[in-house]
């Protein structure tokens, strides 16, 4: 199962990332049959709780939650991940392998310079996988798009993916990182979950569903029967 293609691969600079900003999107392209994996550039060894052996098992754990068929680890220092040969190198090699449709990466404009950083290196390896003369001994493959999700900082939202029914399992793959959703808080909220909950619900309003994910991308999304897409949100 570890060499077959997948239809997305969702990367995130840190364990508990791309739960935050697109685990309902992965719980429901799973439950319809698509394989799914994560990749966590860096191990998240300099967050302030939970050990880097904690993390990975947490990870695990949500991995499977969330219906993935695996999680990885590239194991770029947490704090350092940069756009450099080594890491695009790492990058393409999984897409070149796995040749999933769709990747998932941050946006690329938040307060945290990982998140910022991932957006980029994911954005520049998608290009040079599908360079035949970059790393010419891997057969050259490049994904059809990249959707950015959203993690502190919201951006201009080119579509919003009902989740409402995968709400529970997002919910579910977040609490399975306890050291980081745990009593002391995270992302600057007295309640660590309330910020995810409360975002979800604002972008599941702005579709007439009780929750949403958003997502942007830098090319134009294609809708084959818009009549059926608005039809669907009734």
């Amino acid at each position: 199962m570890d060499s077959e293609k997948l239809d997305m691969i969702a990367f995130g600079a840190h364990p508990d990332d791309v739960e935050i900003g697109a685990g309902g999107l992965i719980a429901k392209q799973t439950a319809k049959g698509y394989k799914v994996g994560i990749v966590d550039l860096t191990r998240g060894e300099l967050s302030t709780r939970g050990t880097v052996e904690i993390r990975e098992q947490e990870g695990y754990k949500a991995a499977g939650i969330l219906g993935a068929v695996w999680r990885k680890t590239l194991g770029i220092p947490d704090g350092e991940v940069s756009v450099c040969r080594e890491n695009i190198d790492l990058v393409v090699t999984l897409l070149r392998k796995y040749k999933p449709t769709v990747v998932l990466a941050p946006y690329w404009e938040d307060r945290h310079p990982d998140h910022v950083k991932a957006a980029h290196l994911i954005e520049e390896a998608v290009f040079k996988a599908g360079l035949v003369k970059y790393m010419p001994e891997i057969p050259p493959f490049r994904p059809q798009v990249i959707l950015h999700y959203y993690l502190n900082r919201p951006g201009t939202v080119s579509f919003i993916v009902d989740i409402s029914e995968y709400f529970a399992t997002k919910w579910e793959a977040l609490l399975a990182h306890d050291s980081q959703f745990g009593q002391r808080g995270l992302l600057g909220a007295k309640d660590p979950l309330s910020f995810v909950e409360s975002r979800n619900r604002q972008y599941g309003a702005q579709i007439g569903v009780e929750y949403g994910e958003a997502f942007t991308t830098k090319v134009p999304v294609p809708l084959n029967d818009p009549i059926a897409a608005w039809r669907e949100t009734k």
